[in-house]
């Protein structure tokens, strides 16, 4: 595994943008486990601090994540097949995902099972986009209904669901063809879409908009 020198404490506490990211928690994606998200400016050490800002927050709503000394002993590696994993001394933290969209950096904690995320933007799919390698025709007839018939907008939701989804197995798309993760059609949940993704295994993830695309969280 790769490991990611440590941030310093005092440099995370100074970055004002981490300092002043809105923390958002989720309960409804599986039952008696809380996920927690946020986003910060994207650059050297952000993965770091934006990490310690989410255990913070998470060990006040679960115990079993309190530390009071985290920022001493926090380090991230990453497996070999990139997916991000949290140490606290020896101790493996709780599970840790990351993306990066127009300049900023989101990260998504859970309290158990394992988490993804992704942020994904039309302009990401534009005219000329080879759509029958990445979804499904029913995936993208339900994303364009509900997109008002922007096929770019309804990809780019669909594929934030899909690749946060491959996150939560820990492969990502290293292991999965794009179409073999299978994306149902969602309904409203908490001013966003909850699915259910079929990819090894059963997978729930909730997408809202953010910017002019849309965030995906995933837990499997």
């Amino acid at each position: 595994m790769k490991q990611i020198r440590p941030v310093p404490a005092s440099l995370c506490w100074n970055q004002d943008p981490v300092l002043s990211a809105t923390i958002h928690a989720l309960s409804h994606l599986v039952p008696g486990c809380l996920v927690m998200y946020a986003s910060t400016l994207s650059g050297r050490g952000a993965q770091s601090c934006l990490a310690l800002v989410l255990l913070r927050a998470l060990g006040k709503l679960d115990a079993r994540w309190c530390f009071p000394h985290a920022e001493e002993t926090l380090t991230l590696q990453k497996g070999t097949l990139g997916k991000p994993c949290l140490f606290l001394d020896d101790r493996k933290g709780p599970s840790v995902s990351f993306s990066h969209g127009k300049g900023r950096l989101w990260g998504a904690m859970s309290s158990k099972g394992r988490v993804g995320i992704d942020v994904a933007y039309p302009e990401e799919f534009a005219e000329g986009y080879p759509f029958a390698r990445a979804f499904r025709p029913e995936e993208l007839e339900f994303a364009g209904a509900l997109c008002r018939n922007d096929t770019a907008r309804g990809a780019a939701l669909i594929w934030s669901a899909k690749e946060a989804a491959v996150k939560a197995t820990g492969a990502g798309f290293n292991r999965f063809d794009p179409l073999d993760v299978r994306v149902a059609a969602p309904f409203s949940k908490e001013q966003g879409f909850l699915f259910d993704v079929l990819a090894d295994r059963p997978i729930t993830a909730w997408a809202k908009t953010e910017d002019t695309g849309w965030l995906a969280v995933a837990l499997a």
